[in-house]
């Protein structure tokens, strides 16, 4: 059986950038969106599963903006799951999308190995307020349930239950973490997190254009809503460090 990778990251967080990069050093992603209206790039995200983690989300009463408190799973979810995995080609496959940081209870019995993607709450936050504004009028209602429009101080809250989650897996295994807000370095982050999993990363990559991301703004913590987000940026950023 191929050896699994779980990306794990918040929204907006640079998961996408990083499933790109290891995409180009042979990881297998089975089939993987490659652009969208948000990413020029794609979200390079499996379709099957992320529909297979909204349906277990709202069968438990929450969505990837609203997240469960507990999570129960059917006998078909892991049917469904591996149905699909039997897809992808490669000694090593990862697995990219946000949600699994709230459906962890669906994988950990093929024990993955791990990689956290972190970013800063406030530039997460301002990214997913740009992305909520720009659905058309007449689209608004229709995708709510996707792309919802929050306040400011609920996107950062939601910042904050994704990434409690990822420094419980951080903190629980050997999960290395890279840092999105230093983008230019972000092929050396993959490499080094391989190399920590012990995954070779032959070749070179021209995935990611640093271009792309948005300039990081050093003064975001004097912007932060909540001081949890900055205690929990400062907890994950220290893991990141080389």
């Amino acid at each position: 059986m191929s050896r699994l990778i779980t990306v794990l990251g918040m929204h907006r967080s640079g998961t996408s950038a990083v499933a790109g990069l290891l995409a180009d050093h042979g990881i297998g992603f089975g089939w993987m969106r490659e652009s969208n209206a948000f990413n020029p790039r794609g979200n390079r995200e499996n379709r099957e599963l992320r529909w297979l983690h909204d349906a277990v989300l709202e069968r438990n009463g929450g969505s990837w903006f609203h997240p469960p408190e507990t999570i129960e799973l059917e006998a078909g979810d892991r049917e469904r799951r591996d149905e699909e995995l039997d897809g992808f080609e490669g000694d090593v496959i990862a697995v990219k999308d946000p949600r699994l940081l709230l459906l962890m209870e669906l994988w950990r019995d093929l024990k993955p190995s791990s990689i956290g993607v972190i970013r800063n709450p406030v530039a997460v936050r301002e990214s997913l307020e740009r992305r909520s504004l720009r659905k058309r009028p007449e689209q608004k209602r229709a995708r709510q349930h996707k792309n919802p429009q929050l306040e400011p101080k609920e996107w950062e809250a939601l910042w904050c239950a994704y990434n409690e989650r990822l420094l419980a897996e951080v903190e629980g295994g050997d999960v290395p973490v890279i840092d999105f807000d230093r983008a230019e370095a972000l092929d050396e982050q993959v490499r080094r997190a391989l190399e920590k999993l012990d995954v070779d990363a032959p070749g070179s990559t021209s995935f990611y254009d640093p271009e792309l991301a948005t300039e990081v703004d050093e003064g975001w913590r004097e912007r932060a809503l909540l001081s949890r987000s900055v205690e929990l940026w400062e907890r994950l950023s220290e893991r990141a460090r080389p």
